[in-house]
């Protein structure tokens, strides 16, 4: 069944006499649901080599994410009767979905050889690291990584939205066009992961701290196609200046944007990225410098979405990276950086609110 798409009655079907849950656990018996009965199966379980039984009820979910297992501990807990102890069955347990188990005293087996399996004061067992045999599709793979993040981003500024359109417009206007139907997907896949919940209609961050963590371990620097040095004249507003070409999208990095969040002081020249450089250089004027010490500006061509998102423009019109942008290019440098990064990242948080 490998990579074959799994329904619950596939995961069922394993549950027989004599078949291994995770060594030495076997099967015992699976018992026969009553009419009326909601759960997915009731089996007696022991050790391969010993007469004790013990008695779980047992809730399948035909996929893995966070919300299908919050889903089935809920079921499982709620069906159990007399001595009975709940347990979900999914296509694939994952470190941190068995860690989560463990701290809620449920147990779980996946169809991969994980599982944790928890009797109060008798037994305890763990078994992971096996590979994921049944990698799941999803509408959207990662929302937390390229076009689709900018969803996530925008969630992160404010704990609740009242429509779907409501965001999608703030993200729109924040400066990357995402049809409806992608904002939709994105926030489904957040959903899934318990990042948000969706309820008649809205919006709720549940999980800012851990949406933070996520966008940071999936986020790669800006890939760059041209970088250019420039002396500029004495007193020339760079700003003004690359403000006035029209459609040119521009934004200082977000690791030159650290002096508008904190006192981090920065050496060398300023940072900016640019989707055009001719008009960008032709607009700045000035002299192309080899030496970055001497030079005043530092063009930086990239089409990465997330370095124009968001961006605060100051009564300078000086364009300055998100906090988000400017947290992520920080906590990716050096011990200095990454100081400044945390506070950053705090101000943020403050910001999302409680």
């Amino acid at each position: 069944m490998k990579n074959k798409k799994l329904s619950e009655s596939d995961l069922l079907a394993r549950i027989v006499a004599g078949a291994e849950t995770i060594p030495p656990l076997v099967v015992r018996r699976r018992l026969e649901l009553q009419p009326g009965d909601r759960a997915d199966a009731r089996v007696e379980l022991g050790l391969a080599d010993a007469a004790t039984v013990w008695r779980f009820v047992v809730e399948a979910k035909a996929q893995s994410t966070p919300l299908a297992v919050q889903s089935a501990v809920a079921q499982a807990r709620a069906l159990a009767k007399g001595d009975e102890l709940p347990m979900i069955l999914v296509p694939y347990l994952s470190p941190e979905r068995a860690a989560g188990l463990e701290r809620e005293g449920v147990s779980g087996i996946d169809l991969c050889g994980n599982g944790v399996v928890i009797v109060p004061g008798q037994l305890y067992l763990s078994r992971s690291g096996q590979p994921n045999l049944y990698p799941e599709s999803r509408p959207l793979n990662n929302p937390y990584r390229g076009r689709s993040s900018m969803v996530a981003r925008m969630v992160l500024s404010r704990r609740r939205w009242e429509t779907l359109k409501d965001l999608a417009a703030a993200v729109a206007e924040a400066g990357c066009g995402l049809s409806l139907s992608q904002v939709s997907k994105a926030v489904q896949a957040l959903q899934e992961d318990l990042i948000v919940s969706k309820r008649e209609g809205d919006i709720t961050l549940l999980e800012p701290v851990r949406l933070l963590d996520r966008i940071a371990d999936a986020w790669r620097k800006p890939e760059l196609s041209g970088t250019r040095l420039l002396r500029l004249p004495p007193g020339t507003d760079w700003a003004r200046a690359l403000g006035s070409v029209s459609g040119l999208r521009w934004a200082v990095t977000g690791e030159s944007s650290a002096r508008n969040y904190t006192a981090l002081g920065e050496g060398g020249p300023l940072r900016v990225a640019v989707d055009d450089l001719a008009r960008a250089a032709g607009a700045l004027g000035g002299e192309e410098e080899a030496v970055p010490a001497f030079a005043d500006i530092e063009l930086r061509v990239t089409d990465d979405p997330g370095t124009y998102f968001q961006v605060e423009e100051d009564v300078a019109g000086r364009r300055w990276a998100s906090r988000i942008q400017c947290w992520l290019e920080l906590q990716a440098g050096d011990a200095r950086q990454q100081q400044a990064a945390g506070e950053v990242r705090a101000q943020i948080l403050r910001e999302v609110g409680p």
